[in-house]
């Protein structure tokens, strides 16, 4: 088997072509691996000293990858996530426009001068003013808002 590096090569360009396709981390240490038993094939290595240094080499970088660099990468791009300004808006109190009706999934509200679909557990009825709690997609979860400032 004196072509064997060139199978080491191919299982290492297969891998960084999964890598590419993913950009995930989920084959870039195989390649590794695949690449340190090609140059131990080509300085004439036995095929068992070559895999079991592929096997050795992907499970560290793996190791590397999972305990060191990943978590960097996430961290970095939690870091630069953009909230949609839709967040905003999570909170704040609005005005029910059109009765909204929990059984038809239907009624609206004004919140920040922006008309929103709304839902709620319950119905609520035009007028009512209404503090946003959650959005599912499209949908302003809503609850009324007590009214702290009146005596009863």
């Amino acid at each position: 088997m004196e072509n064997l590096w060139l199978l080491w090569l191919i299982v290492a360009v297969v891998a960084m072509a999964v890598e590419a396709v993913t950009t995930a981390l989920v084959s870039v240490w195989i390649c590794a691996g695949a690449l340190v038993a090609m140059v131990l094939a080509l300085c004439g290595a036995d095929i068992i000293v070559q895999i079991i240094a592929m096997a050795l080499v992907t499970v560290i970088t793996f190791v590397i990858c999972m305990i060191w660099i990943k978590p960097r990468l996430d961290e970095r791009k939690k870091r630069n996530a953009q909230p949609t300004n839709a967040d905003r808006y999570i909170g704040s109190e609005g005005v029910v426009i059109k009765d909204i009706d929990p059984d038809n999934g239907k009624g609206q509200i004004k919140v920040e001068g922006q008309v929103w679909s709304a839902k709620a557990s319950y119905a609520i009825s035009e007028g009512t003013r209404v503090k946003v709690m959650a959005l599912e997609g499209v949908k302003a979860v809503v609850e009324p808002v007590k009214d702290t400032n009146r005596e009863e």
